[in-house]
Order: structure tokens, then sequence, then C-alpha cells
């Protein structure tokens, strides 16, 4: 069993490759002013995601005065679910200097009403952005029409 065993010599060393791929492209003008009010947040993600036709988890990035950095699509999921884990969320807001995020995700449905799923989501969202220091500031929940959002809902103030 041990000759089956690749071990390391002292010439050979271990490479570790990372590829790490981000496509700028430019900010829309409307974009230019930053998030300035939870109305404004809501109408940016209705735009970006509310007429899917599957779930979609997106993050807006912000840097202190709330002016956006980036928008990243996380997950795509399927008709009525999605499943995105912290690690690819807060990987954006780290690689775009992100000090504040929002996130969005769409209900194909329209009916805005939060999941368990949703709630325990958010809360696992917000408390790996404690740890890394940046600040959840919503969750909004979006479809082609209207949007929710969690921080108007009193979620927030909750955990």
């Amino acid at each position: 069993m041990l000759e089956q065993l690749n071990l390391l010599t002292e010439q050979e060393t271990i490479t570790e490759i990372v590829r790490v791929k981000q496509v700028v492209m430019e900010r829309p003008v409307a974009y230019a002013e930053g998030i300035t009010s939870t109305e404004r947040a809501g109408r940016l993600g209705m735009n970006e995601i509310g007429d899917e036709a599957q779930e979609v988890v997106l993050i807006l990035i912000l840097n202190t005065k709330n002016q956006i950095n980036a928008i990243h699509r996380v997950f795509t999921g399927s008709l009525n679910s999605s499943v995105a884990h912290p690690r690819e969320i807060f990987r954006s807001a780290i690689l775009n200097n992100g000090a504040r995020i929002i996130l969005y995700h769409n209900h194909p449905s329209s009916d805005l009403e939060p999941s368990q799923a949703d709630l325990y989501f958010t809360a696992r969202i917000v408390e790996a952005g404690i740890i890394l220091g940046i600040e959840v500031l919503d969750h909004i929940i979006v479809s082609d029409r209207h949007w929710f959002s969690f921080k108007d809902f009193g979620f927030f103030e909750e955990i």
C-alpha cells in the first residue's frame, strides 16, 4: 500500500494556481448616483433580475459612500429556489473593495413573501458580513413589478 503513495521529494514543490477573472464593464449612468434610498435599491434590483424566469442571487457592492463598486450575479437557481453560500457572496465583495453590500434575489412567481429559507439565509449572510467587516445593508426580494425590503420589514433589527 505504501508503494502506491506519491510522496514529494525535496526537489518537488507544490504550486498553487489561483485564477481570478473579473470582467469590468462601464457603469450605466443611471447607477452613477449610488444608492440613496431603499426605493432606489429596490428599483435597481427589479431592473437587474426582476424578470428572470429562474431565481437569481445578485449582490450590489458598495463603497463607504454607498456608490456602486460592482454588481455581481452570484448564483442562478431553479424556478423556485436558489442556494448561494456566503463565501460566493463575499468573495465578490472582497475582490471589489466592498464596504457594504445589498443582497437581492427574485421570486419568479411574483409572490414576494419571504420563506423561512429566505429568513435563515439572510441571517447567515448578515452574520458572515459582521465577521468579515462588510455590512449587509438590506436583502431585497424582487419581481418584475414589485420589491420587498427585509430592512423596511424590520428584519435587520431582530438580528
